[in-house]
């Protein structure tokens, strides 16, 4: 008998009862001394998973604009530098600058396809959430300069770019 054919089988269309549960319960066991999970195969399945599924919705870091002259010297820092990241979905450029504050930035940002979307600059510290206007532009000011990311929340799916130093 075909296994998918369960015409004829008398209580096919029967919801599953204790007998049943019971019954596999047992196969599960004997399956489970049979052949065993291998130990650590769960949670590397798991990570393999997540890892794909960021790999996917990771934007690509294309673009570092710098001054000449400013790699390896003793120029001061860079007064304002722009990032942009590309994604198959969404575009995100930014232009960091100074801080009005000692030691932060003021993050100018806009998003093509230009929407009103929320963007999140992850940093160790917490986060800060602003939101792009109808023309995709976005502003974040006086961030503390260090190691952040930015996560644009489009659809059921974000956008995140890699990690940078602001």
């Amino acid at each position: 008998m075909d296994m998918t054919d369960l015409d004829g089988v008398v209580g096919a269309d029967d919801p599953l009862d204790a007998s049943d549960v019971a019954l596999l319960e047992r196969v599960a066991e004997l399956s489970g001394r049979v052949d065993p999970v291998p130990e650590g195969l769960v949670e590397r399945s798991r990570f393999a998973m997540t890892l794909a599924g960021l790999e996917s919705e990771v934007m690509e870091l294309m673009v570092l604009e710098a001054p000449a002259g400013t790699v390896r010297s003793d120029a001061p820092p860079l007064e304002t530098r722009t990032i942009t990241f590309t994604h198959e979905r969404l575009t995100v450029m930014i232009a960091l600058s100074p801080g009005d504050e000692p030691r932060t930035v003021r993050v100018d940002g806009w998003l093509a396809p230009a929407e009103t979307l929320t963007v999140v600059l992850r940093r160790p510290d917490g986060d800060h959430r602003t939101t792009a206007d109808d023309d995709g532009r976005f502003v974040l000011e006086n961030v503390p300069r260090g190691l952040a990311s930015l996560l644009v929340e489009q659809d059921d799916l974000p956008i995140t770019t890699p990690v940078i130093e602001l």
